[in-house]
């Protein structure tokens, strides 16, 4: 969290401290994931979406996302990919990617939420 020179910027610190701002002109509600996070991180970056599901056929639910994410990153997109059932009816999915922008990190979880079988994501 350190900037180049060993200091922590005042953006990150607001950021983490609750009291951040976005600039001016900036949608600033619950909706929002990308103002904090454009704060916070430094891009490109590595970043891991999390996702749960339903389970439906076997890690079908799994092939989805990945597929989905290929779709937006490309299918050269360097992806880790974790799957772990949440008991018998739900999965979770995690996936570490290179990010280029906040906004795509936001499109991309607006993407993930219209899947189906789509139930929670962090």
């Amino acid at each position: 969290m350190l900037e180049h020179n060993g200091t922590i910027s005042l953006t990150k610190v607001h950021a983490l401290m609750g009291t951040y701002d976005p600039p001016s002109g900036t949608v600033d509600d619950e909706n929002q994931t990308g103002n904090i996070i454009g704060a916070m991180l430094q891009f490109p970056t590595e970043y891991t979406f999390s996702v749960v599901g339903k389970t439906s056929d076997g890690d079908s639910y799994a092939r989805d996302v990945k597929a989905l994410l290929e779709s937006i990153l490309g299918s050269d997109a360097r992806m880790e990919t974790r799957v772990v059932p949440r008991g018998t009816k739900f999965i979770r999915v995690s996936v570490k990617v290179r990010v280029d922008s906040a906004s795509m990190i936001s499109s991309i979880y607006e993407e993930l939420d219209a899947m189906e079988l789509t139930v929670m994501k962090f």
